[in-house]
């Protein structure tokens, strides 16, 4: 996931950016939970999730960093990370609120800290009913819907 081309920078954010994101759901009949698409990071309700550097053979340093794609990442239109959607049975997509330190792309921002603002799940995910009621555990409104649907642009012939 990929946020484009930098924008801005901000440090000590005191606005909070919302922002397009997809996750990995993890359904058991005890628990249900979100994780990072790539990482599988998990989460937790009630808490905002806080990021931190994955990439093994960097030095330590704080997340978001401008030199490196760690982050949390989310982006400014879902249509840029629709796909993500198609690949596993396993995907929910949803809006999230981005904390703390931030980089801007064209396409999206990475973040130091997030907490999901409403969730969706996709009516084709086996078990979609189950599924969202065990969301309801992060306290954010949370909805079965379709899978959106392409954006098509107009070409000028």
């Amino acid at each position: 996931m990929r946020i484009g081309s930098p924008v801005e920078a901000v440090t000590n954010a005191t606005e909070p950016v919302v922002g397009w994101k997809i996750w990995r759901v993890e359904h058991h009949e005890d628990r249900t939970r979100l994780r990072s698409v790539l990482y599988g990071s998990l989460w937790p309700p009630g808490r905002p999730v806080v990021a931190d550097c994955k990439k093994l053979y960097r030095a330590w340093h704080e997340a978001p960093d401008p030199l490196c794609e760690c982050g949390i990442h989310v982006a400014k239109s879902l249509e840029q990370w629709r796909h993500y959607l198609a690949v596993g049975g396993d995907r929910v997509f949803g809006r999230a609120l981005l904390c703390g330190d931030r980089l801007e792309g064209e396409l999206g921002w990475r973040a130091a800290t997030a907490y999901p603002l409403a969730l969706y799940v996709p009516a084709t995910l086996d078990d979609a009913e189950a599924t969202a009621a065990g969301l309801e555990v992060y306290g954010v409104p949370v909805e079965i819907a379709g899978v959106p649907a392409p954006v098509h642009e107009a070409v000028a012939a």
